[in-house]
């Protein structure tokens, strides 16, 4: 046989070419009986072979067994046979005696058993789980108890009094049926009335109650009044509010805001006459209107006097004033009211 790649002679069942190591076809049967092992590689040699045909190097004559079969020395132990690779007994099994592989003992140790020790060990009995479970449940529960009720202080969760509140009025300086302003006011004036009709029987005082009638005609002549107040204030703020002392205005501002209050509590005395009857009715209507432009006047007249404190200009303490339309001592509401004045005069009847 001849390799194909160089033409040298090769050898009966070699596997490379001994000249130029071309592989003829690793897939090549050689029975096992009439090869040897290379020493240096492991390769196969064919039988007569002197050289190694994958290495190159020499090869001696095959080791072979008893019973003809070529033997590979792998060094390894055979199980239970002597010591002395020399001895006799090294062939007794031939080729299936050098093939023996020891037996070597895993270092995992294998799982537990049920019953094993550690497992014993970490397996806590169920009665013990019972009376640990049991004995939580009492604690959390006797716990839960005493935080709720606290029987150390009963009274810590009581919000409402413990004391009886003392409602025997006892001291207290009289007894008030209604307030001032409230409906019933009428009412109330006409129980005055009786009352002091009455003292006055009593006493010997021949003074009576006002009528109505009388009650307007009075409340008519203070508005006049009033209205009289506001013009000297006008007056007095176009000198002494605009050049006075701060003294001279302060003192000024004081009477106005003064105569303010007074108008407005004559116009609650004006809608609070008893009228039940209607006899008045325009007479108490005309009054009101009346009251109400001297109180918007003299809101004006308040409004710039509080600005003549401050020491401003003339324009701005009379700016107020220009706003209900203030001209040469005059304006808008004083215009209504003079021209009313007289015809809304109330006439008894």
């Amino acid at each position: 046989m001849r390799c194909p790649n160089c033409g040298a002679e090769v050898p009966t069942g070699a596997v490379a070419c001994p000249t130029c190591h071309y592989d003829l076809g690793l897939t090549q049967r050689i029975p096992v009986t009439k090869v040897a092992w290379c020493p240096t590689c492991g390769a196969l040699v064919p039988p007569d072979a002197h050289s190694c045909p994958k290495c190159g190097a020499p090869v001696g004559a095959p080791v072979r067994s008893k019973s003809g079969q070529a033997v590979r020395d792998l060094g390894i132990p055979t199980i239970g046979g002597p010591a002395d690779p020399d001895a006799d007994d090294v062939d007794e099994g031939g080729a299936d005696a050098t093939r023996a592989m020891p037996r070597i003992e895993s270092a995992i140790p294998s799982e537990p058993g049920p019953e094993s020790a550690t497992v014993r060990h970490d397996r806590m009995p169920r009665t013990r789980v019972l009376m640990v479970a049991a004995g939580a449940a009492l604690v959390l529960a006797g716990g839960m108890a005493l935080w709720i009720t606290h029987p150390w202080d009963p009274n810590l969760y009581i919000t409402h009094a413990q004391t009886d509140a003392d409602t025997s009025m006892a001291g207290y300086p009289g007894y008030i049926s209604s307030l001032s302003g409230q409906d019933g006011s009428a009412a109330t004036t006409s129980d005055s009335s009786s009352d002091s009709a009455d003292s006055s029987s009593d006493s010997g005082d021949d003074t009576a109650t006002p009528t109505v009638a009388q009650s307007l005609s009075d409340d008519y002549e203070k508005l006049g009044t009033y209205a009289g107040q506001l013009d000297d204030s006008v007056a007095a703020l176009v000198s002494t509010g605009v050049s006075g002392s701060e003294s001279d205005r302060k003192s000024a501002k004081a009477t106005a805001d003064q105569t303010a209050i007074e108008i407005s509590n004559l116009i609650d005395d004006i809608t609070s006459l008893d009228d039940s009857d209607g006899t008045y009715a325009d007479d108490i209507s005309n009054l009101t209107t009346l009251g109400n432009w001297l109180r918007n006047r003299s809101d004006a007249i308040c409004e710039a006097w509080k600005i003549s404190v401050t020491m401003a200009t003339e324009k701005k303490i009379l700016a107020p004033l220009e706003k209900i339309g203030y001209s040469s001592g005059t304006d808008s509401y004083k215009t209504l009211f003079d021209e009313n004045y007289e015809a809304w005069k109330p006439a008894e009847e």
